[in-house]
């Protein structure tokens, strides 16, 4: 199995900067997440897990579109299971495995 291409784009360095979010964590919630979702507006892949941030255990996503054997990171942030729940019944977020 060839090994993935994991990218960071300047918008999610930016993002981890200012969120103080660790720089490990995209990677990580990329490689394990606890779940997975086709984003039908944006065109784009979300994936979520819950993870320590700002001293809570908190589930963080993150936006990524992959091409090939290249991953594209675009950005990472908290969210809310209400939030999560609510994109699912709009049909905005399909589940995707």
């Amino acid at each position: 199995m060839k090994r993935l291409e994991i990218n960071y784009t300047d918008h999610l360095k930016k993002r981890l900067k200012i969120r103080k979010i660790p720089e490990e964590y995209p990677r990580k919630i990329y490689e394990n997440p606890d779940q997975k979702f086709h984003d039908t507006a944006e065109g784009t892949f979300i994936a979520i897990k819950k993870l320590y941030y700002n001293k809570n255990v908190r589930s963080m996503m993150i936006a990524y579109k992959e091409s090939g054997e290249n991953v594209e990171i675009i950005t990472v942030h908290p969210i809310t299971e209400e939030k999560i729940i609510n994109r699912i019944m709009r049909g905005r977020w399909i589940r995707h495995e």
